[in-house]
């Protein structure tokens, strides 16, 4: 089974303060049936692999920081698991309703952030 963490390529993905914002989210996203991974502490910040060298994936984290924002962005989802936020993902592919979905279920948990990220763009929700 392949990582989607050090580039999630058709997930939308959030960040919750805490754990009771985390749990929410949770509860929220069983009821739509959709699947999600969520990350935490150490083992998030492996699995987000900043560098990209866990992953074999140096080169493309590299590629990330010079054209485009994903770079940051992942520096940024490993500041916020450093802090002990949570960072959920959830695996939506194309399907426009499952993002929507996705979407609507996080937001009722007041995330801090929320982005959906496509094969060839990234956008904030």
């Amino acid at each position: 089974m392949t990582d989607t963490f050090p580039y999630p390529t058709g997930s939308v993905v959030a960040v919750f303060a805490d754990d009771t914002a985390c749990d929410a989210a949770r509860r929220r996203l069983e009821q739509t049936g959709l699947g999600y991974d969520v990350l935490h502490g150490e083992r998030g910040l492996a699995r987000i692999d900043v560098d990209g060298e866990a992953h074999g994936r140096s080169f493309v984290r590299k590629l990330q920081s010079l054209f485009s924002d994903d770079g940051e962005h992942v520096r940024e989802y490993a500041q916020h698991l450093r802090d002990g936020h949570y960072v959920v993902g959830v695996m939506v592919g194309e399907d426009e309703q499952a993002k929507a979905q996705a979407a609507e279920a996080l937001r009722g948990a007041r995330p801090e952030s929320m982005t959906f990220y496509a094969d060839r763009y990234v956008e904030d929700l």
